[in-house]
């Protein structure tokens, strides 16, 4: 897979957990789960029954889904290019939900969706169907709501950085990027400092991606977690191919936006 893929692959990541965690939050926004559909989208369910057939009807399903206390857990991830704007990802997802007399009900769900990148790499799902394989055997509830923000965080801030976004990260920081939170040129207190050196990267790196090892996560608080996030860094310099480990530690913040923003970097 070329490094174009591997970014939307991270980006397509991301909307999936997306997903997932509106349907766990407490505080829901149709709107910003609306921002990860395409206007034609399709949302069947067991490739027979029509859920949603375009933006409008896909905004009128999700304000009619009954209210539950569930959860999701990505199990599988298979991202497959089609053409030059659209890959097919296939999940396999663990799913609970807590039922009458606190009885543990649950599927293992195969998703099929596709997905539409545009110039920027940024992904949108265009078709979602989704079928009930067999009954999930665990009956121990499991919360995946952090599980779900957090990984959608990580994806897209490796997508941001990957593109060298440098105005969509501040989305991700709290304060509009104060406190700093990068150190890679070394000496950088600030973050307009940042933006100058990633600006200077392009003329140096043709291209490159991360490759996700292990993302691990600690509850501080209600709002707040500790996230340690260890990855390959690949990159293409003057011509020569390069690989290193990175490592980062980051206290989040959950304020119910679209993301987690970081607090602060822990070295």
């Amino acid at each position: 897979m070329n490094v174009r893929e591997k970014i939307r692959e991270h980006a397509a990541r991301d909307i999936a957990h997306r997903w997932f965690a509106y349907f766990e939050g407490e505080n829901k926004d149709i709107n910003k789960q609306l921002e990860i559909l395409s206007d034609d989208i399709k949302i069947l369910h067991a490739s027979s029954h029509l859920l949603a057939d375009g933006k409008d009807s896909a905004a009128e399903w999700v304000a009619n889904i009954p209210e539950e206390v569930d959860s999701h857990f990505i199990k599988e991830f298979i991202y497959n290019p089609l053409s030059e704007d659209l890959a097919e990802v296939r999940m396999k997802v663990a799913y609970q939900v807590i039922q009458a007399g606190n009885q543990i009900g649950g599927a293992i769900i195969h998703y099929q969706t596709l997905v539409t990148f545009t110039e920027d790499n940024s992904a949108l799902f265009t078709f979602i169907n989704k079928t009930p394989a067999e009954h999930n055997p665990n009956k121990v509830f499991a919360d995946s709501y952090q599980e779900n923000r957090v990984h959608s965080f990580v994806y897209r801030w490796v997508y941001l950085r990957e593109n060298l976004n440098l105005e969509e990260i501040k989305e991700l920081l709290v304060k509009d990027g104060q406190p700093f939170i990068f150190a890679e040129g070394g000496g950088i207190k600030s973050y307009e400092g940042w933006t100058n050196f990633r600006r200077q990267l392009p003329d140096q790196i043709q291209h490159g991606h991360y490759e996700i090892e292990s993302i691990d996560t600690e509850t501080l608080s209600d709002n707040r977690v500790l996230v340690e996030i260890k990855a390959i860094w690949k990159r293409v310099v003057k011509g020569e191919a390069l690989s290193s480990s990175v490592q980062y530690k980051l206290k989040l913040q959950d304020s119910g936006e679209r993301y987690l923003q970081i607090d602060e970097l822990l070295e």
